[in-house]
């Protein structure tokens, strides 16, 4: 039922069609655009080895971030969800140590049938 308040906006990932996922600038944008009183941002959370918290979708970073740029050769192993999975992880990295690793944007290519 309507109550006559204003809607609440809710960016997971911020304005991620126009910037890259869970960036900065995702979240500033999608902020700064909206002109509702109410807009929550949420994102998904992983964790450093110094254990501050990063937005990032993808447990492995690899998945949209600059990290095999950065540490190239620091790719590892770990069970997740009972399935080796290689890759980047935020658990092997203190902030600090991810302040030169950037968000990347993909854009999804149409599937055609």
């Amino acid at each position: 039922m309507f109550s006559g308040n204003p809607p609440v906006i809710i960016a997971k990932g911020g304005f991620s069609g126009l910037f890259p996922d869970s960036s900065q600038f995702a979240y500033e944008f999608a902020v700064t655009q909206s002109s509702q009183r109410y807009t929550v941002l949420y994102c998904d959370v992983q964790l450093t080895k110094d254990r501050v918290g990063i937005c990032l979708p993808n447990i492995s970073m690899e998945n949209g971030t600059t990290i095999s740029d950065v540490f190239p050769q620091e790719k590892k192993s770990y069970l997740v969800n009972g399935v080796p999975s290689w890759g980047w992880f935020s658990v092997d990295y203190t902030f600090f140590q991810l302040k030169p690793v950037y968000r990347k944007h993909y854009i999804t290519p149409l599937l055609i049938f």
